[in-house]
This record gives structure tokens, C-alpha cells and sequence, in this order.
């Protein structure tokens, strides 16, 4: 097979061969090269470093499935890419922790839901914020869990640190009193007493990984370290989880993130996170090499309409590509039905005329993409859904993937669905979630789903539309009837 050649300008280059000892930031854009420095980097460090070992680490198993392919392409087939819980769980079962599996999902919502009961029949003055709802305490369990998370995703270990830190991110909705946290705090305490309590197995969940990896990092086997670590879209990763690579990063940590793509609940500094970027270590790529100036003008100016974007520190208004295109096209559709019909046509479309690109076909989740996957193939239409293992995200085709996979991922053609109020933005936020920080998720998913796109983007908007339309330019689209 015939190698990629990676073509890199001096600023990339200069970031590619930056001296490996210690950290290195490079934020930028979509499209501005972050991935492609970081492959060019680890090419880079194979070569005049032959002794050390590399690691790559991304957050989802879609992206280290992209970045293996990617690295097929460029000849380094023996490049090693796992995600944060791969890695993390590696390494901590090569500790002497008693026998662990992690519980994730629903058994981990379902240990939360027992540590809750428990803690409301032995104190009759437990005290939860005031979470409506008839049928089920679902939303209440959602609210401990995220609040969980939070704590254990910033390293709070100490009652008294929680009942007197700041909380930020969280909404006007729910009212959370010191006599709330309190109870809050005693739920996490038997949680955590629970999960350690099976009789075959103690239980962690993801969040303790990174704090048990830390603890213990004298007892980590020292064989499975990497001299050279980098971490591909680490605005997605919590604070804990950035500290943890950092302690096992031996020679050097180079990170590629944008804060702009953060869909998840994120909330931290690099310095929180243990990142030193003093010294000219941190690199800012304004410049993107993806997209046309019709894609890119529409979505920047779309993400310049939320607040929260703009006033960033780390926020840097994005250069607009030479590179001329199609404008976008937003389609209006009455129903779930006609979406489909749209779809079906566009893709026919675009592959009659483009045979050799790749399509992606973005949804909100699995089960729409499994329908599409269906109507597709009844007309001849072969697809991949990017979740399976097996999936080829490289080569030409048509792909089916979520918003939230999409991120890191690029096709020449991107037809963005479901742009329906309810389904994006989703129709409401969680319990005690900040409804402004909710809506720039959302928003931030769309800026992420545009953005994936190289030449072509149509929209496609069922009734009731999005009320994300409204804050599309005009100018910089056209609608198709």
C-alpha cells in the first residue's frame, strides 16, 4: 500500500519537532492539523528516538480506531493507540489492588440508586434537592451521579473541601443547600462503600481509575510506561485523567485540544490539570486546512453567537481558509419520512458524482443511524456505522456516526440530520445542569458536525426545526426546496 505523505507548514513542523522533554499544548481549530502533528510527531520521535516507546491516547474508541488507521496510511503500522480506560486499566491491574472490574452505565446507576435509599431509611433528616418527577427517581439518580463525577473528577476526597468549594456549571433549576450537600456527600461516602463490597470482586468506576492510578503510581509496572505520550482531543478528558497521563508521560506529553469542540462537562485549566505550558509550550493553530471558506465562514460565524465561546481565554477568532467551495445547503422537511427521502437522494447524488470521497452522515443516535443503515442498503447504498471495531473511517464510502463520535473525524461530504427542535438542541438539560452551559454544548455539537466537512455540507432540518437555524447567516447558505 501506498504511504501518505504528510505535508506539514512551519508552524506545524516546529511543533512536530519540538524538543521531547516535558509538556507541549497545541490547541487549534477543526481542521487545523492538530491530529495530523501529532501522527507526523510520533513519526517523528520513532525515528530519532528508536528506543523510546510512544503512546497515543484519545477519549473514544471511534477516534483510537481513526487515529490506528491513520497511522497505517502514513507507515506506522506499529504505532500503539488505546483510550484513556484501555490504558488506565492496564496499568492499574498491573498494581496489587485486590481484584477490580470497573462498573460503568447502568450498574454504576444502579449502585447510586441503592446508596441513595440506603442513606434516606438511615437518616430521616437526609436532606435532596428538590428534583420533580412522578413515575421515578431517575432524574434524581442522573443529578447524584453527575454530581459525583464532578467530585471525584476534581479530586475532591474531603467533606468539608465539598461543602465549601464553589460549584460551578451548575444551574439555577436546582437549588442546592449546605444540608443537600451534606447528604450528597454522605451518598458518595456509601457509594463508594458499595462498590467495594462484592464478594468475588471490589468495584471502581471510571473516575476512581485515575485517582487510584495516581495513588499508586510506585507499584505501576514500570514495562508498561511510555517515554512519550500524545493525547488527541484532551479538552474531553477531566482534570484527573489529564494528571494521571501526565505522572506516567516519562520524557514528554503532547496534547491536541480545543476547547471550542468541549461537548462534554468539562470544567478545568491546564494548570489545574498538571499541563506546564510556560516556556513557549503552548502552540495556537489558527489556520484550517479541511474545509472550504463557504463551510467555514458559516460555522464560525454560528459559534461566534454563543457567549461562553467568545469569552474563553483560550478562544482565538479562526482564520478563514483560501480554499473555495460549494456554499452549504439547509433542507426543510416536513417529517421523519421525507428526512429520509433527502438523505437517500443526497447520497445517491453525491456518489454518482464523487465515487472515490467519503460521505458522513451525522445523527443524533444509534437507533436513527441503524434506520438510515437500512434504507441505504435496501437501495444498493453500502455503509459502515464508525462504531463497529471493524469499521474502515479512512477510505471512501459512505459513514454513519453520531455528533459525539464525529469529533476528530473528517469526510470530503457531510450531511448533518436531525436538525430538530427536541433532537438538537436536545429538549432539555439535565437536573441542576447550567441551562446556558447546556445550550453551548449543544451548539458546540453542530459546530462540531459542520466542521467535519471538506468540500460539501447540507443540513437537513425536519419539522419542528431546530431553533439552532435561526442563528445561521443568511449569506452564508442557501436553502433547497
Amino acid at each position: 500500500m501506498q504511504q501518505l505523505q504528510i505535508n506539514l507548514t512551519k508552524q506545524q513542523d516546529k511543533c512536530v519537532t519540538f524538543k521531547p522533554q516535558g509538556d507541549l499544548l497545541i490547541q487549534g481549530i477543526p481542521g487545523s492539523g492538530k491530529s495530523t502533528i501529532l501522527l507526523a510527531r510520533a513519526k517523528y520521535l520513532m525515528k530519532h528516538y528508536p528506543n523510546d516507546k510512544i503512546l497515543f491516547l484519545t477519549f473514544s474508541r471511534t477516534l483510537t480506531n481513526y487515529i490506528k488507521q491513520l497511522a497505517d496510511k502514513i507507515g506506522l503500522s506499529n504505532v500503539e493507540a488505546k483510550t484513556f480506560h484501555q490504558w488506565g486499566k492496564e496499568l492499574f491491574e498491573s498494581t496489587n489492588y485486590p481484584n477490580t472490574r470497573l462498573k460503568l452505565g447502568k450498574d454504576r446507576d444502579d449502585i447510586i440508586r441503592y446508596a441513595k435509599n440506603i442513606i434516606k431509611k438511615q437518616n430521616e433528616n437526609a436532606s435532596f434537592p428538590n428534583i420533580e418527577e412522578k413515575k421515578s427517581d431517575k432524574k434524581l439518580v442522573k443529578f447524584l451521579g453527575d454530581e459525583i463525577e464532578w467530585m471525584k473528577g476534581t479530586g475532591i476526597n474531603m467533606r468539608n473541601d465539598y461543602l465549601n468549594i464553589k460549584r460551578s456549571g451548575r444551574g439555577k433549576d436546582v437549588r442546592v443547600t449546605k444540608a443537600h450537600r451534606e447528604t450528597i456527600y454522605d451518598v458518595l461516602e456509601k457509594y463508594n462503600e458499595l462498590l467495594g463490597r462484592h464478594y468475588k470482586h471490589r468495584g471502581i468506576d471510571s473516575d476512581d481509575l485515575s485517582r487510584l492510578l495516581i495513588n499508586k503510581s510506585n507499584e505501576v509496572s514500570k514495562s508498561l510506561l511510555s517515554e512519550h505520550v500524545l493525547v488527541d482531543e484532551a479538552q474531553d478528558f477531566h482534570t484527573l485523567q489529564l494528571k494521571a497521563i501526565n505522572t506516567f508521560a516519562k520524557k514528554s506529553l503532547t496534547i491536541g485540544a480545543d476547547k471550542g469542540q468541549q461537548i462534554y462537562r468539562r470544567s478545568f485549566t491546564w494548570k489545574s490539570a498538571g499541563i506546564d505550558i510556560k516556556g513557549g509550550r503552548s502552540k495556537y493553530l489558527k489556520k484550517t486546512f479541511r474545509s472550504t471558506r463557504q463551510i467555514v465562514t458559516l460555522a464560525n460565524d454560528f459559534q461566534e453567537k454563543d457567549p461562553l465561546i467568545t469569552s474563553d481565554a483560550d478562544y482565538q477568532k479562526p482564520a478563514v481558509p483560501d480554499i473555495e467551495g460549494k456554499v452549504p445547503r439547509l433542507i426543510y422537511c416536513n417529517k421523519k419520512a421525507d428526512e429520509e427521502k433527502v438523505i437517500l437522494k443526497q447520497v445517491q447524488k453525491i456518489r454518482s458524482s464523487y465515487p472515490e470521497d467519503a460521505i458522513g452522515v451525522i445523527a443524533t443516535s444509534h437507533k436513527r443511524l441503524d434506520e438510515y443503515k437500512i434504507l441505504l442498503e435496501e437501495h444498493g447504498v453500502p455503509v459502515y456505522k464508525v462504531k463497529d471495531e471493524d469499521a474502515d473511517i479512512v477510505s471512501p464510502g459512505v459513514k454513519l456516526i453520531t455528533y459525539h463520535s464525529s469529533k476528530g473525524l473528517e469526510f470530503d461530504h457531510v450531511l448533518v440530520t436531525e436538525l430538530k427542535q427536541g433532537k438538537l438542541p436536545y429538549k432539555e438539560p439535565d437536573p441542576g445542569d447550567d441551562e446556558e452551559e447546556f445550550m453551548s454544548r449543544e451548539r458546540k455539537k453542530l459546530y462540531v458536525a459542520m466542521t467535519r466537512a471538506k468540500k460539501t455540507l447540507c443540513l437537513i432540518a425536519p419539522k419542528t426545526y431546530s431553533s439552532f437555524i435561526k442563528d445561521f447567516n443568511e449569506k452564508y447558505y442557501e436553502v433547497i426546496t
